[in-house]
């Protein structure tokens, strides 16, 4: 890593480095072409950063089943996976933001083979629309996959810094177990920072088993960032995940839980 003068670690490139896009078996810069001086992935030896995924976004890898009886070693790394790692350490909010998407998903998946979804839904009694969403393992599995989709946006940094920043935020709040703050974030994102006495939605509501918000606008409100973005779909799969992160690790403070 580059380090300034002062000891800061700086980030050689507005990139992430090392990092192999969800689609691909290698990372971009891994190969260069010698008749068009371009560098490019090894694994399909396309040349454009935003190169269409040569292999399933979402396998065996990483939907893997709840019952699954995996090797030690395959064990140890995914224990490595599931440990917590601050902004700090990474390049980007992109990076970051794709961590966090895919160690929530693990955990998850994690939960549901140890049985801390299950108990923590019969003690707290979840609701049966909110328990048949934390405790399907189907569920889990089409999330991960998503969560692939969701990364391979990230890497490309497609998305505005602003809304990369909440997710950033969201993120982080929700490791935080703040998840009543959280959900705000959530909210802002689905529902968008509006005048609300000039652009008054119809109606917004909040509907439990699709984890989604519903918003009907007036129709000169015009778009939100969130559609304009084309990832209404992924950031309704992180508050998914904030609904399963604090069915399994509530905040023991009840005011700080999103209810």
């Amino acid at each position: 890593a580059i380090k300034s003068n002062s000891g800061h670690r700086l980030a050689p490139s507005r990139f992430e480095e090392d990092a192999m896009p969800p689609g691909h078996a290698s990372i971009w810069g891994s190969w260069y072409c010698m008749k068009t001086h371009r560098w490019g992935f090894r694994c399909c030896r396309a040349t454009q950063r935003s190169a269409q995924p040569c292999r399933p976004l979402c396998d065996a890898s990483i939907a893997f089943s709840a019952t699954e009886v995996e090797p030690e070693s395959q064990a140890t790394e995914k224990a490595k996976d599931l440990e917590w790692k601050p902004r700090e350490t990474f390049n980007t909010s992109e990076g970051f933001v794709a961590f966090a998407l895919r160690r929530l998903s693990r955990l998850w998946m994690a939960w549901l083979r140890d049985g801390t979804l299950a108990a923590h839904a019969r003690k707290r009694d979840l609701g049966s629309s909110t328990a048949s969403v934390v405790l399907s393992e189907k569920t889990a599995q089409q999330a991960a996959c998503g969560i692939e989709e969701f990364c391979s946006r990230l890497y490309q940094q497609l998305l505005a810094p602003e809304l990369v920043s909440k997710l950033q935020e969201m993120c982080i709040l929700i490791q935080a177990r703040e998840y009543a703050q959280a959900n705000k974030v959530y909210v802002d994102m689905a529902v968008g920072t509006r005048k609300w006495l000039t652009d008054l939605p119809v109606f917004v509501r909040f509907d439990a088993k699709r984890q989604d918000t519903d918003v009907s606008w007036t129709p000169d409100s015009g778009a939100n960032p969130v559609d304009e973005a084309g990832v209404r779909s992924h950031v309704v799969l992180l508050r998914r995940l904030l609904t399963v992160s604090q069915a399994a690790l509530p905040n023991p403070d009840p005011s700080r839980n999103c209810g």
